[in-house]
Order: C-alpha cells, then sequence, then structure tokens
C-alpha cells in the first residue's frame, strides 16, 4: 500500500512559467542569452553555490553590475516565480492529503528557494521538504532518495514519486519507490487512482 506520495516541484507542482522572461525584462536584456546563462549554472545553485556565485556571472554575462541589492532581488524574484503552484496542482495535493497519505515535495533548488518557503502560501501543503541546496545532494543521486525514505520513515514500496525528468524517476525507481513520470495534472491524478491512493 502507498502511504505516502512525493512530489517533484519545479515541472510537477509548479510550471516555472516567467523564470527566465521576468527578470530578463527586470533587467531590460534579451531574455534567450539570459537564459542561456541561468541554466548554465542552475545544477551547482542547486547543490548548495550561493546567490552571489551563482547571480554574478549571469549579470556579468548580460552586461549588467551584480551589485549586491540587485543579486537579492533576482534571488527573491527566481524563488517567487518557481513557487506559484498551479490551481490543479494544489487540488491535487490536497486530494492525496485528504486520502490519508503523508505528502512530500522532493526538489533540486537552492536556498533562495528553501527561505521563500517560510513565507509561501503553500509550505503547509506538505509534510516533508526536501530541497537538494539543504540536503547537499541532487537527484537523481541515490542518496537524495534514501535520505527522504529515512525521514519519511517508511519502507520504499510504501513512497510514489512524481517527476517530469525520466532520470529522476529511474533514481526513485532504483531507490525502491514507485515512480512515474510526470506529464500532465490529469495523468498524474489517474496514476494515483490506478495505485489506489486517490478514488475514481
Amino acid at each position: 500500500m502507498i502511504r505516502a506520495v512525493v512530489f517533484d516541484l519545479g515541472g510537477v507542482l509548479a510550471s516555472g512559467e516567467g523564470v527566465t522572461s521576468e527578470p530578463a525584462r527586470l533587467l531590460g536584456v534579451d531574455e534567450e542569452r539570459f537564459a542561456e546563462l541561468y541554466w548554465a549554472g542552475r545544477r551547482a545553485y542547486d547543490a548548495g553555490a550561493s546567490d552571489r556565485e551563482y547571480w554574478t556571472p549571469i549579470l556579468e554575462g548580460v552586461g549588467k553590475p551584480a551589485a549586491v541589492e540587485t543579486v537579492q532581488q533576482l534571488a527573491r524574484l527566481d524563488a517567487d516565480l518557481w513557487l506559484r503552484i498551479r490551481p490543479e496542482a494544489r487540488r491535487l495535493v490536497a486530494d492525496v492529503r485528504e486520502a490519508g497519505r503523508t505528502v512530500a515535495v522532493l526538489s533540486n533548488a537552492p536556498f533562495n528557494l528553501d527561505h521563500a518557503l517560510l513565507d509561501s502560501d503553500f509550505a503547509d501543503a506538505a509534510d516533508y521538504w526536501f530541497i537538494s541546496a539543504s540536503m547537499g545532494v541532487l537527484k537523481p543521486d541515490l542518496a537524495t532518495y534514501l535520505r527522504a525514505t529515512e525521514v519519511i520513515d517508511l519502507a520504499p514500496y510504501e513512497i510514489a514519486f512524481i517527476d517530469d525528468v525520466p532520470d529522476n524517476v529511474a533514481g526513485a525507481e532504483r531507490a525502491g519507490w514507485v515512480a512515474h513520470l510526470w506529464v500532465s495534472d490529469a495523468d498524474t491524478r489517474a496514476w494515483l487512482q490506478e495505485i489506489d491512493v486517490l478514488g475514481k
């Protein structure tokens, strides 16, 4: 029996809409160039690099001074954009909890998002938040899932996982979780019904 459902954040609960367009517009720079730099250093940021270490090369790469205030502003905006949870995803998470299951979020994300959770209206929707920068390990590293399993305190086969990255799904399966590749909110709901987490 599945007793806990773990959701990825970006792509699964939040679309990430505007994560490159809004800061590029704020800075008055070309979004394509900004996006290239944004994604180039993202894994290091998710692994625990500081705001300064991540945003300074981006700002310099688009020809803007890396002022402390600008770095802080971009970090806050970035966290806010990634915490904009889609309405249907909110309903899905609420339904899983109402069904008596533990809810967790496991995300490759930086410290700034972990800090922003304190003021997020979605923070209490999950019983556990696992943020890679704070954990010191990234999906799909097996240690990520083993750490979450230990904290949730269930057998691996009692944990279901949804992620939009195939490698992350495969990592969860290696850890013994029941995992599903996210396609849409409707598809996720159907899968959770199939594994008897939600009623049909």
